[in-house]
């Protein structure tokens, strides 16, 4: 293991349920020059038990002893790994067995550069009906743009550790992570590269943080202000993906306002998120905030609201 190629990092907090088929991915992966490390980070489940229980000698467990997010158990992992190449792999996503070869061919086929390299993905939905991700060629945007507008989640990078000396997860950056994160790659100056076969699978776990917190929205306003402000990013990020990315939070929360009764609040939203992006943050929001807009009117909402009863 002295010349371990690909080091495999999965932060884990509290996923009993999955992690025995995310680890399973990398045990099944046709390049075998690996290492895996898990990170368990203060779980209150079985993952604990579930995790000491594997017998691999290519495997790494350490325990958090107290709750730390994923940035920080990504960034222990990241100091305990041997390999040439880092990944990531999130504890309720899964790699096709694929993944690590093709990545390999790739990487040595470009002389094996200090650079990010990342997949292209599926998503899967909870019931397992899998589709493909939108990933477009990353060589036709500036990449500054390409890691606003398009995810690309540390389940399909490959890092080379030496880029890691001077970019890290960033600790109070707990949300939109990998997008801070490959932004500040991409300032320090490093090159990014894109495998355009699909060999990452998100799953939609009705408990992550993407389809289970019903604060998400306004989370993600508050990191994204707090990545834009950063001293390395600001004078490098093009306006109109960030603005679309405000625009869309705004959008998001002026339905949950409405929901909640915040009328006040809803139209606030509204306004600001037409006003960062008037196109709509994704070509088809315009509408429902007039609907949203008119609905809560005195007059207008009050005719819609008999109408709607009739119907």
């Amino acid at each position: 293991m002295d010349d371990v190629f690909f080091s495999v990092i999965i932060p884990i907090y509290n996923r009993e349920k999955y992690i025995l088929k995310a680890v399973e991915s990398i045990f099944n992966q046709t390049f075998n020059n690996w290492e895996l490390i898990l990170i368990n980070d203060a779980s209150s489940d079985a993952t604990a038990a579930i995790i000491n229980e594997i017998n691999n000698p290519k495997v790494v467990v350490i325990h958090n002893a107290h709750n730390l997010e994923r940035c920080v158990s990504r960034n222990i992992g990241i100091k305990a790994a041997k390999g040439k190449y880092i990944c990531f792999l999130d504890s309720d996503d899964y790699h096709l067995p694929n993944h690590l070869e093709l990545l390999h061919s790739f990487i040595e086929a470009q002389g094996e550069p200090v650079a990010l390299f990342f997949t292209n993905a599926y998503n899967e939905s909870a019931e397992g009906v899998r589709s493909e991700r939108l990933c477009p060629s990353f060589e036709q945007f500036n990449p500054y743009t390409y890691f606003l507008t398009y995810t690309v989640n540390p389940q399909r990078w490959a890092v080379h550790r030496q880029i890691f000396t001077h970019v890290n997860f960033d600790p109070e950056v707990t949300i939109c992570e990998d997008m801070d994160t490959s932004l500040r790659m991409i300032a320090a100056g490093y090159k990014a590269f894109q495998l355009k076969e699909r060999t990452a699978v998100y799953v939609a776990a009705p408990d992550s943080f993407t389809h289970g917190d019903s604060k998400k929205a306004e989370k993600e306003l508050y990191y994204l202000n707090k990545i834009f402000a950063k001293e390395e990013l600001k004078n490098n990020l093009p306006l109109i993906p960030m603005w679309r990315l405000i625009s869309m939070c705004h959008y998001h929360l002026a339905y949950q306002s409405q929901q909640k009764g915040y009328i006040i609040k809803m139209y606030q939203h509204i306004l600001l998120s037409f006003l960062y992006f008037p196109k709509g943050y994704n070509g088809k929001t315009n509408l429902p905030m007039l609907v949203m807009f008119l609905y809560e009117l005195p007059v207008v909402g009050k005719l819609l609201k008999s109408l709607r009863r009739k119907l």
